[in-house]
């Protein structure tokens, strides 16, 4: 398979076919991480977790750290297969990986202490309805979604971006008008070294308006806003 400049936001694609470009975009580090500063807002001590959409693991072993135990539930077969890939290590041997639909939750009735969803990508977004109700059924606690806020998709390149249906709006909706979820907003910054590595992983992913930007002016960081969403 001869691989393009850019998927231009297709997410699906990149999740079926370019699995280890997705695990290169997840591990670039961020300062501050989300999990350092999630424990403000959400208690992940000695919890049972249900990370759903976990893709290539990185979100759910994050969590583990903290966890007495996470499923990692994935629908590709290409991201699971990367997440069961990875090396066994004391906070590993804390995750289960689960093929799963978010839509459809392999567990049981109040099996979890919480659901998190980390910017997990459902599609179109009337799905995060169907997330909602099965996290709010696997869940004896809270269930957690952290996403993009309006205008900050793709972070602070988000005018640069497009070809995209920017869904985050309704999104938004959904969660704090239809289900009465609370928020907080977080800020960090994805620190990619090089330029090339910026370009073969974001810019692959957002698209050649950003690749070019980003080479233009030499950008190796990407400033982000994430919204926490949480609701009992």
């Amino acid at each position: 398979m001869t691989r393009p400049e850019s998927i231009e936001n297709r997410w699906d694609i990149l999740y079926r076919d370019y699995p280890e470009v997705y695990e290169a975009f997840s591990k670039t580090p961020y300062h501050p991480t989300l999990y350092e500063q999630l424990p403000a807002i959400i208690d992940l001590h000695d919890k049972v977790i249900a990370d759903v959409g976990s893709g290539t693991g990185a979100s759910s072993l994050a969590l583990a750290s903290f966890a007495r135990h996470v499923f990692g539930i994935e629908y590709e077969t290409a991201m699971l297969q990367q997440a069961q890939a990875k090396t066994q290590n004391e906070t590993s041997s804390r995750v289960t990986w689960l093929q799963g639909d978010a839509r459809a939750l392999p567990l049981a009735t109040n099996a979890v202490d919480l659901v998190t969803g980390v910017t997990l990508a459902l599609y179109p977004p009337e799905q995060y309805r169907a997330f909602i109700r099965e996290g709010l059924r696997v869940a004896r606690g809270p269930v957690v979604f952290i996403g993009i806020p309006p205008n900050w998709y793709g972070g602070e390149l988000y005018a640069l971006i497009e070809d995209t249906e920017k869904v985050d709006d309704e999104i938004d909706r959904i969660f704090l008008e239809e289900f009465s979820f609370a928020y907080h907003d977080l800020f960090t910054e994805q620190d990619y070294g090089t330029v090339e590595h910026i370009v073969s992983t974001y810019g692959f992913i957002f698209g050649k308006k950003t690749i070019e930007y980003l080479r233009r002016e030499q950008k190796t960081t990407i400033r982000w806003k994430f919204r926490v969403y949480w609701r009992a």
